[in-house]
């Protein structure tokens, strides 16, 4: 495809080389033209189509490039993305969108200024789970919603104080890192809370960035809870609803992250399908136990509507004014 969207990768970490990178190779969309790998690693075998460059002013002089993928550090988000936009590229940033909501702010206003989007990775809005989820909501299979309780828990009892997304650096914890994930699935169902409770902390013995994250938001009559913890041994659910119908029970989290880390590619035709095993059940107020499929996944989505937006003129999927109050509610409720 002649008219494919030149695109730079800077940073090929894990994010970028299994989060972003397989998408934007199988896309007919695209072609990575560029990848910033500041030390030699291994990104010329595994794209060797791209070229490796060094620096990132090598990306931002170039003509060729319309769009410019950040998978940097977390602090580094908001003054990398301003040099994109200034250079005449759009931009995806990697989430968090920023550390600061001034910071989030100051880009949105130069978005608008120089006519250039900013796509901010919310990959999990694909989750299969959190398609399943919104399914049992907009189709009231359980009746009027009392409460959701969404859990991202892990097992890791040392901390790896060396490690940067568990260090105290500015944007680093366990907050940023799953926080930007589970609000912004609950925003985007619900909408603002009106009230909120927030348990964020180092839990762990000799921890030095947050690893436990307990918020609870209030919506009218209903509660919706996210909770991520590095200390729960036992499988914890990935969600639990409860309503005047029934409650819903999921174990397992969305397998398409799993899949890239083992050096798949998202081109199968049951990509994003979830093993049956994993379905969640739903419990009815009458004793029945009903197992529920889970849609499938797909974050190809995010990158097919970055497409659409430079090659069609179609919105943004992930609204860069919701981004923006995500990252003020990251802020505010940081403490």
């Amino acid at each position: 495809m002649s008219d494919r969207i030149k695109t730079a990768l800077v940073g090929f970490g894990k994010a970028g080389e299994f989060l972003h990178a397989p998408f934007i190779e199988s896309s007919p969309f695209f072609e990575l033209t560029k990848i910033v790998e500041r030390t030699p690693k291994h990104a010329a075998t595994a794209y060797p189509q791209a070229q490796i460059v060094r620096t990132f002013q090598e990306v931002l002089s170039d003509p060729a490039i319309e769009l410019v993928v950040l998978t940097t550090p977390n602090e580094t988000h908001a003054e990398l993305a301003a040099q994109v936009l200034s250079a005449g590229k759009h931009v995806v940033v990697d989430k968090p969108f920023t550390v600061y909501a001034s910071d989030a702010k100051r880009l949105l206003e130069l978005s608008l200024k120089t006519g250039k989007h900013i796509f901010v990775y919310q990959n999990r809005r694909w989750d299969g789970d959190f398609l399943t989820v919104q399914k049992i909501i907009k189709e009231e299979v359980l009746g009027k919603i009392f409460s959701i309780e969404s859990r991202f828990d892990r097992y890791r009892p040392e901390p790896r104080t060396t490690y940067w997304k568990e260090s105290d650096a500015l944007g680093n914890g366990l907050w940023y890192d799953l926080g930007p994930h589970l609000m912004d699935q609950a925003f985007h169902v619900f909408g603002q809370p009106q009230n909120y409770t927030a348990d964020i902390k180092k839990q762990r013995k000799g921890a030095i960035g947050i690893d436990y994250v307990d918020v609870t938001f209030q919506y009218d009559q209903m509660t919706f809870t996210i909770h991520a913890g590095m200390l729960e041994k036992e499988p914890t659910p990935r969600w639990v609803i409860k309503g005047s119908k029934g409650t819903y029970v999921k174990y397992g989290v969305d397998p398409q992250e799993a899949r890239l880390n083992a050096g798949e590619k998202p081109l199968s035709v049951d990509w994003g399908v979830e093993d049956a095993g994993q379905f969640g059940k739903i419990e009815f107020a009458d004793g029945q136990i009903q197992t529920y499929p889970t849609l499938p996944g797909d974050y190809r989505i995010f990158y097919q509507g970055v497409s659409d937006s430079i090659r069609k003129g179609t919105q943004p999927l992930i609204s860069l004014n919701d981004a923006v109050e995500l990252v003020g509610w990251l802020e505010r409720l940081s403490g």
